[in-house]
């Protein structure tokens, strides 16, 4: 996976942000679950104080002890001196619960842990009630755990469901964003594909109308226009070499003509120099013509097996014939290669004319095989 691409880049960038939205979105949630439920368990906290103390401001005395409205829940009564008036059967002959309560308080709820009555947590909520002899105290309490259990299930859901939702939206936007970036690696691959004899070649466009459909369109006017300045430029170089071996082949024959008169002297070696010259000339017209050819296609490669040794050594022995340098050949060995033979004796032929024209007085060549390569 190329971690540069846009597409892992887009595909990452939206799914942390979703995991982060959805990781709030979940603390959220747990919070807002966790806040409702104990308002609901102190409600019922609440209505159960209430009733408790309707009960005992209208009663002639206190009952020693008080109805179980759940058997995760307890109730105890408390003077002003901690001593214990009343309570529920589960919390009979057990001292005063240690829950603090100011007595300028009227209420406070908290949540505790350690009672007697159980190894749960417990919601206590702590109230002033007034009796015939003086205040007291009076602690409802029920267990805080449904709360908890609430909340940690809801919790270990998220936990796994949040991963499977971010992996699940990570895929989504892998294939979507693959799917909409689609269409421009196929303009790029053909774009790669569009070599120098086939300008003709266009990219596909969408036809969406949008981002991607104006690129492949502008990219199609591009190559219109290249395709346009490689033509004319061909045209050009062709039109140029054809005009220019007619004259160039006058000029040699005039100088080749009055070279058979047998000049003398500096006049001769002049024309000699300006044959030269006029030869070399003659081979860039010829090389012109064989490179406009090439670009416009109209002389294709062909592939065929080439003893590119007996190439080398027909134009050792051409330069060894002319006389003007001399010429090594024993380091050329057989070497075998497959390829155009006439455009593989041009290229050499090339080589040996730049070597004898800029030697100082040997050309020495070299081939020979190795690794598959000549």
């Amino acid at each position: 996976m190329n971690t540069s691409s846009i597409r892992f880049r887009i595909t990452a960038i939206a799914t942390l942000a979703v995991s982060v939205v959805l990781l709030i979105a979940a603390v959220g949630l747990v919070v807002v679950q966790s806040r409702q439920l104990t308002a609901t368990n102190d409600a019922a906290l609440g209505q159960r104080a209430d009733d408790l103390t309707s009960l005992l401001e209208t009663a002639d005395a206190v009952p020693a002890v008080f109805a179980e409205t759940t058997e995760e829940g307890f109730v105890q009564l408390l003077d002003s001196t901690g001593r214990v008036l009343a309570s529920t059967p589960n919390l009979q002959g057990q001292p005063p619960l240690p829950v603090p309560h100011e007595p300028s308080s009227t209420q406070t709820v908290r949540t505790v842990d350690g009672l007697v009555v159980d190894d749960d947590v417990f919601r206590v909520l702590s109230r002033t009630v007034q009796l015939a002899n003086g205040d007291a105290v009076l602690h409802v309490g029920s267990t805080y755990d449904v709360v908890a259990e609430s909340t940690s299930i809801l919790r270990n859901t998220l936990a796994v469901a949040i991963p499977l939702v971010v992996l699940l939206l990570a895929g989504l936007v892998w294939w979507l964003v693959g799917r909409t970036l689609q269409p421009v690696e196929d303009i790029r691959a053909e774009v790669a594909a569009i070599g120098a004899t086939d300008l003709d070649r266009r990219v596909p466009q969408p036809g969406s109308g949008d981002e991607i459909d104006r690129l492949a369109e502008t990219m199609n006017r591009m190559l219109a226009r290249l395709e346009s300045s490689v033509d004319r430029q061909q045209r050009f170089v062709a039109d140029a070499s054809h005009e220019l071996r007619s004259p160039l082949t006058r000029m040699r024959t005039e100088i080749e003509v009055d070279l058979a008169a047998e000049p003398e002297g500096a006049s001769r070696e002049r024309m000699e120099s300006l044959r030269e010259e006029v030869i070399a000339l003659q081979q860039l017209v010829e090389d012109l013509l064989d490179l406009a050819r090439a670009d416009a296609a109209e002389t294709p490669l062909r592939a065929e097996p080439v003893d590119l040794d007996d190439v080398v050594l027909r134009e050792g022995r051409r330069l060894h014939a002319d006389g003007r340098v001399a010429v090594d050949l024993s380091a050329v060995s057989a070497a075998h290669v497959r390829g155009d033979a006439a455009q593989l004796a041009r290229a050499i032929r090339n080589l040996a004319d730049n070597a004898e024209r800029h030697a100082a007085g040997l050309v020495s060549f070299a081939l020979g095989e190795g690794d598959g390569n000549a």
